[in-house]
């Protein structure tokens, strides 16, 4: 049997999985055997000449779920590790490196209530948010509170028009 963090961990990867396929997305999840802060990549792409291709334009991302989220009314808040932390500010300052988002999985707090499912539907509670972290460093020994919009609720269209925003060079925001 799975640890709970293991659960948390795949059921966040299906909807991210589910939010790409819906968005057009083509997504590249890395192998568990080597995490290096980085879990997966979406891959902008377009119809060009009759042809679905990469365009070539590409968003990594860091995925987190938790049931410790705090949810507000505009804010959700996530206490995150501080070396991911302190590693997405950092690759936040540098200069063309392909953007890097965090993307937590805020789940319900009882477990039961995470996956329902009947031959009509499968339910996924709760949702997945992002942010784009830079700044600064933080000097925290372990943990370093966030907090993402509500707004930032990750949708297929949302998906896309932060792919947009890339294509054009701009700050995923």
């Amino acid at each position: 049997m799975l640890t709970i963090q293991h659960t948390e961990e795949d059921l966040s990867r299906a909807y991210v999985q589910a939010i790409a396929a819906k968005a057009g997305v083509n997504l590249s999840m890395k192998d568990r055997s080597h995490d290096y802060t980085i879990d997966g990549t979406f891959h902008q792409v377009s119809y060009f000449n009759g042809h679905y291709h990469e365009t070539g334009f590409s968003l990594d991302f860091q995925l987190k779920a938790s049931k410790n989220c705090i949810i507000g009314d505009t804010h959700l808040r996530y206490d995150l590790d501080i070396e991911t932390h302190n590693y997405l500010v950092d690759r936040a300052q540098k200069s063309g490196t392909t953007p890097v988002i965090l993307i937590v999985m805020a789940l319900p707090e009882a477990e039961s209530e995470w996956l329902s499912l009947s031959e009509e539907e499968l339910v996924l509670r709760r949702c997945c948010y992002w942010v784009y972290l830079s700044g600064e460093r933080s000097k925290n020994a372990r943990t370093q509170r966030i907090e993402i919009s509500r707004q930032n609720f990750l949708t297929p269209n949302l998906l896309n028009k932060v792919l947009t925003a890339v294509e054009k060079g701009e700050t995923p925001s």
